[in-house]
């Protein structure tokens, strides 16, 4: 992405609370409508202020980069990152009721980032429900992240708090929730949604233990184990891609993995999507006028900004449509004395701290597609929740529709924007016939 981002905006969403039968985290609309229904609210970046009435999660998406949930921590609200990749809570920059605190010190590092403190413990509310002594990182040194906080939404195995304190009181929020609250059923659902003009997130809805009665259909949808069967992460296995109808063909790096499949990590935490290179190229090759980007290290596409390709994922039988919309993010491009703007690749080749327990990392622009179900199994001894944990998915892209709508909705998206650049005069090093460069 250049310099100059696109999207220039915060995002919140306006909520009001109803708690439902079993506990269930509910939201209804200013219609008093029964549901999980939210207003969005435009809000400059440079007021990051958020503003809740009676809300039981308030959710904030930043210039497309986060999704952020409005949580309380020892008495204080923070906007924290809600990601199903990671496992642990921190928090920084506040003076929070501590209920107490231990002698370990801990450093959680993460694809970009990291963040270091103190393990302690105190009482967090995460919409209707107040999770008591839960444990959480009390941090005073963070890098890379411009953020409140993370909430970890993953498996006590991948827990680095539990692993240091190797007591069942060390758990991670969810598995202490459901253990708090035994007549909740064990599951959260997420529902990312689109800003106006579909290009971003404008935010969503977290639910725990009741579906979102818009997607209730969900619950007759397959149910995706866990893959490999012994992963510490929300990770199942892609069985199929494709391409305007061509199969692109897959292959895991990844122990224990079915020939044919890839492991796949669906992650709340990350906006775009990190993917094999073979796979990024089957994208933006089949989009005529394409540019492949290698030089030091960078390696994207600029695409023009009004092409699409239909691609679409499989976890089993079905498809889920992508929309076009997702594959590329506008940007700004200065060459000479004048702005131009041109799109570039939103599914990026792998990040090289990905790791060897996954070969697609499917963020925000996968997500948004869908309604995600994430089920996770019931706690042993041995604290393995992971155990018997799945996936659902229902998916919210209407195959032909979004295709037919593309490039209406683009051209309308365009029009604020500088004039698009002629990437005839691109080359595959970043730089244009005046020597300008674009940067991912």
């Amino acid at each position: 992405m250049s310099s100059t981002q696109f999207a220039t905006f915060a995002f919140t969403l306006i909520v009001f609370g109803k708690l439902l039968e079993s506990n269930a985290l509910a939201i209804i609309r200013d219609d008093l409508s029964i549901g999980f229904y939210f207003n969005a609210h435009y809000k400059p970046t440079n007021d990051v202020t958020n503003t809740t009435f009676g809300s039981l999660v308030s959710v904030t998406s930043e210039s497309d980069l986060e999704y952020l949930g409005q949580v309380n921590v020892g008495g204080h609200d923070f906007n924290l990152v809600l990601d199903t990749g990671s496992s642990d809570l921190w928090v920084t920059g506040q003076q929070i009721k501590i209920n107490s605190k231990t002698s370990d010190n801990l450093n959680l590092t993460y694809g970009i980032g990291s963040a270091s403190g103190n393990i302690a413990y105190t009482t967090v509310q995460l919409g209707t429900y107040q999770v008591q002594n839960q444990a959480f990182l009390n941090v005073d040194k963070t890098y890379q992240q411009g953020n409140d906080g993370i909430l970890g939404l993953g498996f006590i195995s991948l827990s680095m708090i539990q692993k240091k304190i190797k007591t069942k009181v060390a758990r991670p929020i969810m598995a202490n929730l459901f253990d708090q609250n035994p007549s909740t059923t064990n599951f959260m659902a997420l529902a990312l949604e689109r800003t106006i003009d579909n290009e971003n997130t404008s935010g969503g809805a977290i639910t725990i233990g009741q579906y979102d009665p818009r997607f209730k259909d969900v619950s007759g949808t397959p149910k995706y184990a866990l893959a490999p069967s012994t992963s510490s992460r929300w990770t199942i296995a892609l069985s199929g891609m494709k391409v305007n109808g061509h199969d692109v063909t897959l292959k895991s790096a990844v122990k224990g993995a079915k020939k044919g499949t890839a492991i796949s990590l669906i992650d709340s935490g990350t906006s775009l999507a990190y993917i094999p290179s073979d796979a990024v190229d089957a994208i933006y090759g089949a989009i005529s006028g394409s540019v492949h980007i290698q030089n030091k290290g960078q390696n994207f596409w600029i695409v023009p900004c009004l092409g699409q390709a239909n691609l679409s994922f499989s976890f089993g039988n079905d498809y889920l449509p992508i929309n076009p919309l997702e594959l590329t993010r506008p940007a700004i491009f200065t060459d000479g004395n004048s702005q131009y703007t041109v799109c570039t690749s939103a599914f990026r080749p792998q990040l090289s701290s990905t790791g060897s327990d996954m070969d697609f990392l499917l963020g925000d622009i996968f997500m948004r597609n869908v309604y995600s179900v994430f089920n996770f199994g019931n706690p042993t001894s041995n604290n393995d929740d992971n155990k018997g944990a799945s996936i659902q998915f229902l998916s919210r892209s209407n195959n032909d529709q979004v295709y037919q709508d593309f490039q209406q909705q683009r051209t309308q998206n365009l029009k604020n924007l500088p004039p698009l650049y002629d990437l005839s005069k691109m080359r595959s090093d970043g730089t244009s016939s005046d020597g300008e460069r674009v940067n991912s």
